[in-house]
């Protein structure tokens, strides 16, 4: 059988892997780390009365995705599919502090201007000016669509709804969700299709009401009961049933040798490949395809994100006061998160698994670094130390949720923190071009291929879609 290596078992490398084995080919993958998975992880604490499990980093994917129903159906777990609590989201903004996201939206754009949230949240002259969207030509942004201009979120929601929009409604989602500037983000990449349908609908909130109120009933992301490290674990299981696969952990990449059409690895080993999926970071890719490339700019890694998980019981969260969380404006500088999911609140199993445990016992997960932070540490984020980070999670959750930090202090019974640096892409102009530039030099070879957040975006919705394109040539 010809033979496919992959490089890296995150999601993508995973996805990768099975895509091939379908195929009908021999599997290889390499992982540097003892577990696969990547940046979707589980995060158990042992309590006194049992243990408790939740997921450590994404733990949702897009709905409207049909390859991961697809995959998640083909792996028999389509039973265990589910959707959040109704609750909604919230957004914490630096004057009105906590109210309620908008109910008919798209990463925080208004399909209804008018609405009472929307209008509590902005304010009635912001509001106003919003609302002119519905009837503001889209003459400019159609003749940029037709000459094939980038758009970016925050260039298109300041010009239609004006700069307080972008900064209370869609900057918190953006920098929360995507982990992002949405002046950096192309509107193709987040909400496909929208700006040719707000050229057909004259406006982007009639748009975006009309999308919304054609979408099958139902919640806009779904994950697993238990969580979504589980469909790691049934790639990995999968996989690894298969005659002829193997996942390598522990093992290093070191080199490409495009001569022999050989993988390096850390223990000296020369692995002949038909071929190579990089599925990694950027910068890692970088570094083995310079050498025998004329790849000069090498990406540069983000900040990084630390999530501080709190387990408390609390009566007062009993309610669900913030929905099923929060996504932090930016300029509400006296809350040093950028967003928190109420776990318990949001998924129906989480709640379950918790309080069989103890009554009014709730998980939070907070989460620290920007992608505009400096990356030399002075920011709450990937380099700050795990109590410093515990400290401002009680000070953040207490504001957020309308507590005493004694409260929150008092009925905390376990923390943990996790860090994510690699896994998150760099979204800036630079980057991105650095980053194309490593695709391009793969796509000059029918032996290479990458994929990952980096060159698909963030999203399990966007990574199934880039990895399931990967052409594996059944080679004689």
């Amino acid at each position: 059988m010809p033979h496919v290596v992959i490089v890296g078992a995150g999601m993508a490398g995973l996805l990768s892997a099975y895509a091939a084995a379908q195929a009908g080919h021999q599997v290889t993958i390499f992982e540097a780390a003892r577990t696969a998975g990547g940046a979707i992880a589980p995060a158990t604490f042992a309590l006194p009365e049992g243990r408790l499990t939740v997921d450590a980093g994404a733990e949702a994917f897009a709905a409207r995705s049909t390859l991961m129903s697809q995959l998640i159906d083909q792996l028999d777990l389509a039973d265990d599919v589910v959707t959040p609590q109704p609750a909604g989201s919230w957004l914490y903004l630096p004057d009105s502090g906590a109210v309620p996201a908008p109910t008919v939206g798209m990463w925080g754009i208004p399909g209804d201007p008018g609405a009472p949230e929307v209008v509590a949240a902005l304010g009635a002259e912001a509001a106003a000016r919003a609302a002119k969207e519905l009837t503001l030509p889209m003459d400019t942004w159609a003749r940029r669509r037709a000459t094939g201009q980038p758009i970016t979120v925050g260039e298109l929601v300041a010009d239609r709804f004006g700069p307080t929009v972008l900064e209370r409604l869609v900057a918190p989602v953006v920098a929360g969700v995507h982990s992002a500037d949405p002046n950096d983000v192309a509107v193709e990449t987040i909400a496909p299709g929208l700006v040719e349908k707000a050229i057909e609908h004259g406006s982007v909130a009639k748009a975006i009401a009309a999308i919304r109120a054609a979408a099958p009933p139902g919640a806009a992301v779904k994950t697993l009961t238990g969580g979504m490290h589980r469909l790691i674990n049934a790639l990995v299981d999968h996989l690894t049933a298969q005659p002829g696969s193997d996942i390598r952990f522990n093992t290093r990449v070191t080199g490409l040798d495009m001569e022999t059409k050989s993988v390096l690895t850390q223990h000296g080993e020369h692995i002949a490949a038909d071929q190579v999926v990089l599925a990694i970071n950027a910068p890692a890719a970088f570094d083995l395809l310079s050498p025998s490339t004329r790849l000069t700019d090498r990406p540069a890694l983000g900040a990084g994100v630390a999530l501080v998980m709190l387990v408390l019981d609390s009566p007062q969260l009993d309610g669900q006061p913030r929905g099923t969380g929060m996504l932090v404006s930016p300029a509400a500088d006296h809350i040093r998160a950028k967003a928190v999911t109420h776990v318990t609140a949001k998924w129906d199993w989480a709640q379950q698994q918790a309080t069989s445990l103890a009554a009014h016992r709730h998980v939070l997960r907070l989460s620290y670094g920007r992608v505009t932070d400096p990356i030399d540490g002075s920011a709450p984020g990937y380099q700050t130390a795990d109590e410093e980070l515990r400290q401002l999670a009680i000070a953040d959750a207490a504001a957020m949720f309308g507590l005493s930090q004694h409260h929150v202090s008092q009925r905390l019974i376990a923390t943990n923190v996790v860090r994510w640096r690699e896994e998150m892409p760099l979204t800036t102009p630079d980057n991105r071009t650095r980053t194309a530039a490593i695709a391009q030099a793969a796509d000059t070879t029918d032996w290479l291929h990458v994929t990952g957040a980096w060159f698909a975006g963030t999203g399990l919705a966007a990574i199934a879609q880039h990895s399931s394109a990967h052409q594996f040539y059944p080679l004689q």
